[in-house]
């Protein structure tokens, strides 16, 4: 028997009971596969993929390729529309990235030359601007530290799934004993 543990929406843990292997199954893989067999998109398929990628309406796309919007629905279930959508979609991010990584490059330095203006008020703003980065950079660390410690602990109890009972050790919460005051 497989015991399946949703990691997040398209990645899952599975385990298998009789040997304990664990496999990290990803759904996009089934999609992929699903969207070969499928018939090459057509252009009007693929001008919809670039232009719903792009942020346009539902409508706005039906309107611009000529199709109805109930046909737009249809396509937009086909694996090989879906496979395109999300392959387009991690191009544009991975463009953006890289773009955005070389404009916060830029944008450090116009602070720090912010921060010696004559003007105390532009100092003030650059300084908060500074401060503001710092901490999203620190959150951002702090939520994958945390992502990554999650992961960790599902792995754990899929892993007690198989082996026997979890442990009585509290890893999560701290368990605090005494009464609660009711109003």
């Amino acid at each position: 028997m497989t015991t399946v543990y949703a990691l997040n929406d398209s990645k899952m843990l599975l385990v298998t009971e009789e040997s304990g292997s664990k496999i990290r199954y990803d759904r996009s893989n089934q999609l992929a596969q699903q969207a070969r067999k499928d018939k090459p998109l057509t252009s009007k398929q693929k001008k919809s993929v670039e232009l719903l990628c792009a942020g346009l309406s539902p409508l706005c796309v039906a309107d611009t390729v000529g199709i109805s919007v109930d046909a737009l629905k249809k396509w937009r279930k086909l694996p090989s529309f879906r496979v395109a959508v999300s392959e387009m979609m991690e191009v544009d991010t991975e463009l953006h990235g890289v773009r955005l990584k070389a404009l916060y490059g830029k944008a450090l330095e116009r602070v720090d030359a912010l921060l010696d203006d004559k003007n105390p008020h532009i100092r003030l703003q650059a300084a908060r601007l500074a401060f503001e980065a710092e901490q999203n950079i620190a959150r951002v660390f702090e939520e994958q530290q945390m992502l990554q410690a999650l992961e960790q602990r599902m792995e754990q109890l899929a892993e007690a799934a198989i082996h026997g009972p979890i442990p009585n050790e509290v890893h999560d919460a701290e368990i605090i004993e005494g009464e609660v005051d009711s109003d």
